[in-house]
């Protein structure tokens, strides 16, 4: 397993250092310049290369005016896998899986997930696939690109129909690919929500700290989750499991 491990984390640390070397590249060469290989980079500013715990709040705003808060912890494995936990007492017991683009709701004493899609809403303008693991390099592809003298902007197009979002304008900091905005658009066409992101630091790097969600058909609500803690767990196998979280407690899986 440890060997397994170290071969997967080698491979992230040589494509980051490939992507480091794409942004390079484009400042002396736009010809030479690979965007798709670009986004790991802009990926690594959202998301750690192993499995992590995520703690979450998410706040619902209305004209600046906080009116609600939830709490969420996210188990995140490296290989396309999550599960939410709600941690709020209003919805204390309540689960989430993701498996690729499958998501089913686990609800307190019943007997049988929900099968449901990543666009059900969690609180405000904050849905599922807002705060589960969401890989731009791996989920979409590139289908254009421009650049001025301090961003880039990719136009990404979803590998998967079962996408949050089919089509997102991302806009990046040119100096070192830190994303600025998404703009989040469905199946239909429409232009569901702007994204921002809140530069800040985890464990001496710069990092994505926060995420704020605004409702294009509503310009006064507003959602921010903020990652209030990050931190490398050994994610077990059998927490995604169905059959397995429906009989077990979730506290004796993570021990076990």
């Amino acid at each position: 397993m440890f060997k397994f491990i170290s071969k997967i984390s080698f491979c992230v640390m040589s494509m980051v250092s490939l992507s480091t070397m794409a942004q390079t590249v484009y400042q002396e060469d736009r010809e030479a310049f690979d965007p798709q290989l670009s986004l790991i980079s802009v990926d690594a500013f959202r998301s750690e290369s192993d499995s992590v715990k995520i703690s979450a709040t998410v706040r619902a705003y209305d004209n600046d005016s906080l009116k609600n808060e939830k709490q969420y912890d996210v188990y995140s494995s490296t290989n396309k896998k999550s599960l939410v936990v709600f941690k709020s007492a209003s919805e204390q017991g309540q689960k989430v899986l993701m498996k690729e683009s499958d998501f089913w709701m686990f609800m307190p004493r019943s007997r049988r997930p929900i099968r449901i899609t990543p666009l059900q809403k969690l609180l405000g303008e904050a849905s599922l696939g807002d705060i589960a693991t969401l890989s731009w390099s791996k989920d979409y592809q590139v289908s254009s690109f421009s650049s001025d003298k301090s961003e880039i902007v990719f136009n990404l197009s979803a590998n998967s129909s079962k996408a949050s979002y089919q089509k997102i304008q991302l806009t990046v900091d040119k100096s070192d690919l830190f994303p600025l905005k998404a703009e989040l658009y469905l199946r239909s066409g429409k232009h569901a929500k702007t994204a921002t992101f809140d530069r800040g630091q985890r464990n001496g790097k710069s990092k994505v700290v926060a995420m704020s969600l605004q409702d294009q058909m509503q310009p006064g609500k507003r959602t921010v989750i903020a990652y209030d803690e990050i931190k490398p767990i050994k994610v077990p196998s059998k927490l995604f499991n169905p059959q397995i979280l429906i009989r077990s407690d979730l506290d004796k899986l993570l021990t076990q």
